[in-house]
């Protein structure tokens, strides 16, 4: 049914609804009215109406300062992104270490999750800036492929926190981590709010996190050669 313009009161419509109206034919234009802009909004409308629009991934990045016995070593840096339950972390570790002897170590990873639930990892190992080890792990229906330098293992149980996540997704409630260089699941716990801790079968700690805003600001991981800590970087230390 053609209405004419002159029939409805403009001032009980927006100017999207008059223009709806024109496009679908229900409001007939006056003579007065310029045919070919409304023709051009009517496309306008179209476009705005029928492309879909696509949700922005969630993308969080971190950077922090390694540093062991009190000296700096290096950095490490993180980025997560994240869209329709699909998640993707890539992290970079690169440290310079001198004491009784220089070596530069640097990983490289790169983990996948679908809808909590951990896809697949992989980590590269450079030495002195040459490959040293791969070690990947694949989900595989209810189970997964580890492979390891040649080596193969299978793990049974399904993955939903490691230590990939660990940077911006605060363990609340979360019980077993796994760590995707290690292949180890070890158990975390809440020590204090918004602190956290690793400790291994002896109930002696070995890591320990803490939080803020849901992102790791600080850290310590026991080490061979001593405690190292990380230190998140932030834009005031950046601007100093």
């Amino acid at each position: 049914m053609e209405i004419n313009l002159n029939t409805i009161e403009k001032s009980h419509l927006t100017n999207i609804e008059l223009l709806w109206y024109r496009c679908s034919g229900r409001i007939k234009p006056n003579k007065h009215e310029n045919n070919g802009l409304s023709l051009f909004l009517c496309l306008i409308l179209g476009i705005l109406l029928f492309t879909p629009v696509s949700a922005k991934p969630n993308d969080l990045t971190s950077r922090y300062t390694m540093h062991l016995l009190g000296a700096y070593i290096g950095e490490f840096s993180v980025r997560q992104t994240g869209e329709s339950g699909n998640l993707s972390v890539e992290a970079v570790t690169d440290v310079k270490v001198n004491l009784l002897f220089s070596y530069h170590i640097k990983y490289v990873q790169h983990t996948v999750y679908n809808q909590g639930i951990l896809q697949s990892s992989q980590v590269e190992t450079y030495k002195n800036g040459r490959i040293n080890s791969t070690i990947w792990l694949k989900r595989i229906n209810n189970s997964y492929l580890r492979v390891a330098n040649g080596d193969t293992t299978i793990i049974n149980d399904s993955i939903t926190y490691s230590g990939s996540l660990i940077y911006f997704n605060e363990p609340r409630g979360i019980k077993n981590i796994y760590k995707e260089r290690s292949a180890e699941m070890q158990q975390i716990n809440s020590v204090s709010e918004h602190t956290y801790a690793i400790k291994d079968e002896n109930e002696k700690e070995l890591n320990s996190y803490f939080y803020e805003g849901g992102i790791l600001q600080y850290a310590q991981m026991k080490h061979a050669t001593g405690t190292i800590e990380l230190k998140r970087i932030t834009t005031s230390d950046i601007n100093d």
